[in-house]
Formats: structure tokens, sequence, C-alpha cells
């Protein structure tokens, strides 16, 4: 069984995420901060969402600060993915991908992986970009 867990702050991502949980019919949980402020180092999670009945989890995340979000950090550090296999994407406002959004990649995929996950796709989407809609139809066609 599939399931998405997601963490957004203004939107965008959950906007994405719940295209993906609509052409799959698939659980979506979303990871709670007691505060959305990117400053903060090491946020509290008011909820932190259970993967234990899937086999694979799809963790979807904005880029902070050119790098993974504290609070998708935090759920990382917190959440063992022994046996799960894991797709990432993120989005993020930069022109470029490696502005943030291939590096937050490789950041959750080592964090991912420490915690014994598996790491499949890696889809990194601009959400400012003329290039938004055929990233995010190139991410849902991973999914057949």
């Amino acid at each position: 069984m599939l399931g998405i867990i997601l963490y957004s702050k203004t939107g965008e991502t959950r906007k994405i995420a719940k295209r993906l949980q609509e052409k799959l019919s698939c659980p979506l949980h979303e990871i709670i901060p007691e505060s959305y402020d990117p400053k903060i180092l090491k946020p509290v999670l008011i909820e932190a969402p259970e993967i234990g009945a899937f086999d694979t989890v799809v963790l979807a995340s904005p880029v902070h600060g050119f790098q993974m979000a504290k609070v998708m950090q935090a759920y990382i550090e917190q959440t063992d993915f022994t046996g799960k296999t894991v797709d990432l994407f993120v989005t993020h406002y930069f022109p470029f991908t490696w502005l943030g959004g291939s590096q937050t990649l490789k950041q959750m995929k080592r964090f991912v992986e420490h915690k014994g996950g598996s790491v499949r796709h890696q889809t990194s989407i601009n959400w400012s970009s003329k290039k938004r809609e055929p990233s995010v139809l190139a991410m849902l066609a991973l999914y057949p």
C-alpha cells in the first residue's frame, strides 16, 4: 500500500500532493508543526503520521533556504523507514533545480537511507516556472 506524507507551509506542495492522491486513491497525511516559522531549528511536531501500514511512502516537502525544511528533517529523524520504498518530491521557487531542489533531494535521500528506507523516485518541481506543469505530469506518470 502507498501513502503520501506531506509538509506544506504555503499550500503549493499540498496542491501537488493532492493531485497525486487523486490519481492513486491513496491516503494522504500531513505533518503539522507547532510553528510554521522556517527559522526554528528544532521544530516540535504536533502531528507526525505513522507509516507502518505503507510499503511505499511518498514524502513531499518544500525547500527552505536552499535545503530541506526543518519540519521534514524532524519528521524523517523520528521515523523508522526500515523496509520501506520511499519516493521524494520537493517544491521550490528558485529558477534552477541546483539552487535548492537537487540539494534538498540529496539531503532527504541521505536521511531516509540512514533511517533504513530505500529511495526510488526523486522529483524537483519549480512552482514559479513555466515548466511546472510538465514536471508535475512527469512525476504523476511515474505511478501507473
